[in-house]
């Protein structure tokens, strides 16, 4: 693990000039066994890789990121479920949430079972079955019924 402090990144800032100075922290994880290249992580908590304890505790804290990479996916693709509505009504745009976790739920189950039917034993980041071929799916079975 390798932690470089003030890092300087230039940017437009929030009332302030275009080419404005921030500085941040970047935290650098290794390779492990499920990724080939090093991970690096722009902060602004305290870390440090000083000692083995700074460096566990660094780890811990960037191990949260990894996570929330995986949530912003879902709840990206939960949305691509979710009907287009332009009502203020809160139960409404609720119902249609939960509905779309719903069919984003039973998507991914339905790419679990195609990849258990042709025996995949090896964990794949992307689904054999795409989310915009399984709407379509269910758009013309609930066509069919109507």
């Amino acid at each position: 693990m390798t932690v470089k402090s003030e890092h300087a990144v230039y940017g437009p800032v929030k009332h302030g000039v275009p080419n404005t100075r921030a500085e941040t922290t970047l935290a650098g994880l290794p390779p492990d066994e499920d990724r080939d290249e090093v991970q690096v992580f722009a902060t602004n908590l305290d870390v440090n890789d000083e000692i083995g304890l700074d460096r566990c505790l660094t780890k811990k804290q960037t191990n949260r990121y990894r996570r929330r990479g995986g949530i912003k996916t879902a709840y990206s693709k939960i949305k691509e479920f979710a009907p287009w509505t332009t009502s203020t009504n809160f139960s409404v745009r609720l119902f249609h949430f939960g509905f779309a976790v719903l069919l984003y739920d039973l998507w991914l189950l339905v790419d679990f079972l195609v990849q258990t039917l042709i025996d995949v034993i090896e964990f794949r980041t992307k689904p054999r079955v795409t989310a915009p071929r399984f709407r379509a799916f269910l758009r013309r079975k609930v066509s069919a019924l109507l």
